[in-house]
């Protein structure tokens, strides 16, 4: 492990790099703000790769089922029970994410030095993309659930920055706001979470509280309020308007709704589509490696919770289920390439949820780990076709791009390899894609096989999803770099402000974009090889302590035991073909992909042109739109309408400050048309005073005496 100091350095200096950049500009300059972001996150990034090959290949075993190694580094609240510290919390989960965001993040900060050339405003955009990296870094490394908060809201306004960095136009500044509000929605959900937690554990630090759960005993903590009833945290229920609620199912739902906003899910996904209308380099950091796996980061880390709960659970397992499936038929229609791959950002996201639904925790995060690196690739290789193509993102207006860019077109090559999951069974020979999300598809089943709920509808769902992956994903490429060039008869892309208007064939990006394509490529074609032996395989091993398994789970175990080949026979089981279904299906893809794009180039733009009512469906995204303008944003609107202009307009300033100010405004007009002028008018005036004060006097004495 890392020293101390080096860790402190990982995670803090980004967050002093985006203060330098974003502060004094004036002073450093744009390429001075470049130079230290830039520098310090690969600084980050390459010391935190390290750790992670330590960690792996080093003997993880001598800390890595002794807990996590936390370095405080200043107490922060300290009220009563309430006690919060800022801390560095180490262990296989943070090495992972560390490793994962830094990278990443270092390689998008250098990408966009060549992306970003020319724009006016690239010092804002490098502090906030370091500020973001920041903020990350602090979700996951939290040692509590309160500096976990932090770094959530801290990558939400992130990436409310980011996604509408190009202020000026109205899309990005409404893709901002609509990821801003949907994520309100989740982050309610996670805040009531950790509430429930303080109210049931009296304490909102993972080690106590998960030591709690796992002991089943409260040992030192106390409930707070007598609304917490039971013996032991699993049996622990919460009273509320006469219904008693077990504790652990309510927090395991709350801190869902909080993953489902973060990380895009069925319901809560419809922001990060939208959130496309910032820079690319945004979409490969934000959307796809880093924030949007925040959520499922948040599951894993909460495993004691959701291995004792079974409506939560199932609940992740359908949610992400469902939107694997979703996302998958959305992406089949989608013109935008950088939309065709942010839906397979939505439908990937999906896969690692309903793995951590079932309990295969190791076979999410695994997948975790290999998605950031060929979902980065993708993106950046779409940022590299947009920029060649002056700015172009219509797939349509694409083709035969291959020959002008050849460099990105096999980058993008790798990156649907990967990400479609090419590989041979029972083999190590594959790319990273291959490893994980056969590993996941593999843990549904088991999990089937187990009994777990819902465990079966996952992985047919994962099966049709891997069906349809494969053929967008072949679509993107054949629409994109093959046929014949259609060429970009006008701009309009992206970041039109700053296209001045080029036209012209389609040239190779700076070699400084394409040298973060050519890592990530490594990481995608290597990254599930290398550490699908120790992350999935020996995970129990690799994870430790960070990921906690009860008696009953044995998903990783029902994987070798009742579908491995005998080791004796070596015959195969029963259950063979599904080792086999994922790499049938995703060949099928394939050649559909092939006959529809490449041979017969016409028949997708025929079925598009058709008009039907599935193309229609997907094109449309399932109306999702549609139906939550007329239903939610109308409705909210209405409502608002009628609590402010009747609520609040006449009732609460009729009757209180406006309408004070009308009676005294009444009252002067009445007294002031007394002020006639006349001598006479105010001697009477005086007389009659001076006779009703006179009066109230005189009554006043009689009455006294």
């Amino acid at each position: 492990m890392l020293p101390d100091n080096v860790l402190i350095f990982i995670v803090l200096a980004p967050g002093l790099a985006a203060l330098i950049a974003g502060l004094f500009q004036r002073l450093i300059g744009d390429r001075g703000a470049m130079i230290v972001t830039t520098a310090t996150v690969l600084l980050a990034g390459i010391l935190s790769l390290y750790q992670l090959f330590a960690y792996t290949f080093g003997g993880h075993d001598d800390h890595g089922h002794t807990g996590a190694h936390v370095i405080e580094l200043m107490r922060w609240i300290d009220i009563g029970s309430f006690q919060a510290d800022w801390a560095i919390r180490v262990d296989a989960l943070s090495i992972v994410m560390m490793a994962v965001i830094t990278s990443v993040s270092g390689l998008v900060h250098l990408y966009s030095w060549g992306y970003m050339s020319e724009d006016p405003d690239r010092a804002r955009f490098f502090s906030y993309l370091s500020l973001f990296t920041f903020a990350m870094l602090m979700l996951v490394v939290a040692d509590n659930f309160i500096q976990l908060f932090f770094g959530w809201e801290g990558v939400g306004l992130a990436s409310y920055l980011l996604i509408g960095f190009w202020f000026k136009k109205e899309a990005p500044n409404a893709a901002a706001v609509k990821a801003f509000v949907t994520n309100r929605v989740g982050d309610f959900g996670l805040a009531l979470g950790i509430m429930a937690i303080f109210f049931v554990f009296g304490s909102v630090e993972f080690e106590p509280v998960f030591t709690a759960i796992r002991d089943d005993a409260f040992g030192a903590l106390q409930p707070i309020g007598s609304f917490v009833s039971g013996e032991t945290p699993r049996d622990a229920a919460i009273a509320f308007l006469g219904y008693e609620v077990n504790a652990l199912e309510l927090i395991g739902v709350l801190l869902f709704i909080g993953a489902m906003g973060k990380s895009a899910q069925f319901f809560l996904h419809v922001w990060l589509p939208d959130a496309m209308e910032g820079p690319t380099p945004v979409s490969a950091l934000i959307h796809a490696a880093t924030m949007v796996t925040a959520g499922v980061y948040l599951v894993c880390l909460a495993s004691p919770i959701y291995e004792y709960t079974v409506f939560a659970s199932g609940m992740i397992v359908i949610i992400g289920a469902v939107t694997a499936l979703y996302a998958a038929t959305v992406g089949l229609a989608q013109n935008d390439i950088k939309r065709v791959i942010a839906y397979s950002t939505c439908s990937q996201l999906g896969y690692m949820f309903f793995a951590a639904g079932v309990g295969a925790y190791e076979a999410a995060m695994f997948h975790l780990f290999t998605h950031a690196f060929f979902k980065a690739l993708l993106f950046l290789g779409a940022g590299s076709v947009i920029h060649g193509m002056h700015h172009e993102q219509d797939m349509r207006k694409m083709g035969g791009v291959a020959k002008f860019m050849p460099f990105t077109y096999a980058a993008m090559l790798i990156g649907t390899i990967a990400i479609i999951g090419l590989g041979w069974p029972h083999t190590t020979l594959g790319f990273s894609g291959f490893f994980s999300k056969d590993a996941i598809i593999e843990s549904a089943f088991a999990a089937h096989l187990g009994g777990v709920s819902f465990a079966q509808m996952a992985f047919w769902f994962g099966i049709t999803a891997a069906l349809l992956t494969s053929f967008y994903s072949w679509r993107l490429i054949y629409m994109t770099f093959h046929g014949p060039y259609t060429g970009a008869h006008h701009v309009h892309g992206e970041h039109d402000d700053h296209a001045h208007g080029h036209h012209g064939e389609p040239h190779e990006s700076p070699r400084v974009m394409l040298v973060p394509l050519a890592l990530l490529s490594l990481g995608a074609i290597f990254a599930g090889m290398i550490f699908y032996d120790p992350m999935f395989h020996h995970g129990e091993a690799f994870w430790g302590e960070a990921i906690y398994r009860a008696e009953s789970n044995h998903v990783i175990h029902d994987i070798e035991k009742l579908m491995k080949p005998d080791k004796e026979t070596h015959a195969p089981t029963q259950y063979e073909w599904v080792f086999w279904a994922p790499i049938l299906v995703t060949v099928a893809g394939f050649l559909l992909a092939t006959f529809t794009y490449f041979f017969n180039r016409g028949v997708g733009q025929r079925i598009a042109d058709s008009g039907g009512p599935l193309h229609s469906l997907f094109a449309n995204k399932w109306y999702f739109d549609e139906i939550y303008n007329v239903t939610l944003v109308r409705g909210t609107a209405l409502l608002g309408d009628v609590l402010w202009k009747t609520g609040d307009k006449k009732i609460i300033d009729g009757l209180g400050p406006d309408g004070v100010t009308s009676l005294t405004k009444w009252g002067s007009r009445r007294l002031s048309a007394m002020h006639t002028g006349y001598l006479y008018h105010y001697a009477f005036v005086i007389l009659a005073a001076a006779l009703v004060f006179g009066g109230v006097l005189y009554w006043r004495a009689g009455g006294a005496s």
